[in-house]
Parts: C-alpha cells; sequence; structure tokens
C-alpha cells in the first residue's frame, strides 16, 4: 500500500473506511473515546469532563458501554455554534432524544466531542455505515487484544 492510500484508508477515500481493515479505529473526544473493533462499538466516557459530570450529577459522565454495529439504527452528529458537538448512538433501548443540548449529550448514548478537530468521529461514522451495508458473513474479526472469553 502506498503512503498516500495509507493516509487516506484502504479504500483511497478521505474517511479511510475500508471494513475489510480490521484495524481498531479510536475518536477521543473532551467526553472519552469512541472504540471500533471488529463488529463491535465501545463508548468510554470518562476524564476530568466526566468526572466534573458525575460530580455536578448532570448526566451519565464515567460509563462505559459496549454495542454491536448490527444493533446501531442511526449514527447522528449534532453541531451547535457555541457549544461543543457531540456523536449520538441510536439502538434499542437507548434513550430517545429530548431536544435540549445538556440532557442529549450527557446520555449514555452520546459522546460529547473536541472543539476543533472531529475527523476521528467521522471516520467512525463512515466505517459503521459500511459495515451495516455489508453482509454479516463478510464483516470483519474482531483483533484479538479486543475479544472477551467467557
Amino acid at each position: 500500500m502506498s503512503e498516500e492510500n495509507a493516509q487516506f484508508g484502504a479504500a483511497g477515500d478521505e474517511t479511510g473506511a475500508d471494513a475489510s481493515d480490521p484495524a481498531p479505529l479510536v475518536a477521543v473526544g473532551i467526553g472519552g473515546r469512541v472504540e471500533l473493533a471488529g463488529d463491535r462499538l465501545r463508548l468510554v466516557k470518562g476524564g476530568v469532563f466526566g468526572h466534573l459530570v458525575e460530580l455536578l450529577w448532570l448526566g451519565h459522565g464515567v460509563l462505559e458501554n459496549s454495542i454491536a454495529v448490527a444493533e446501531i439504527t442511526a449514527v447522528e452528529i449534532v453541531e451547535t455554534m457555541l457549544l461543543p458537538s457531540f456523536i449520538r448512538f441510536s439502538y434499542a433501548g437507548a434513550p430517545t432524544p429530548t431536544g435540549h443540548f445538556l440532557g442529549d449529550a450527557l446520555a449514555e448514548n452520546a459522546l460529547v466531542m473536541n472543539l476543533f478537530d472531529n475527523r476521528g468521529f467521522y471516520r467512525v461514522m463512515a466505517r459503521i455505515e459500511v459495515l451495516q451495508n455489508m453482509p454479516l458473513a463478510a464483516h470483519p474479526p474482531m483483533p484479538n487484544a479486543a475479544r472477551t472469553t467467557a
């Protein structure tokens, strides 16, 4: 693979949304991080911002949630003019959007993104769309480090 293709993803696009690449995709924001490995999405909320949210009882600030990509029905990036953007994942049993920024951004199915550079979140959203359009048998396997044993 050439250096240019490595920069833009194996498919040659800027999103890097090549579903055959089993490498985990991680996007880090103010409220925590989103990890996409194989056919699982992990939402890890925490850090200073998360502990502050928990301390003030504003919402779910420290949380770890794992969702199968097949269960995700929608991925939305909500952008505002003055406040930081957030990414929201909709799935069965997820909290419904209220229309209020604070309640929606701090819900268990949402994560507050960075103030400026959010390309990683757009890559995660693009990869989820690609995975959802693939037959289930063609999904990439989870990396060994991300597998859990029962």
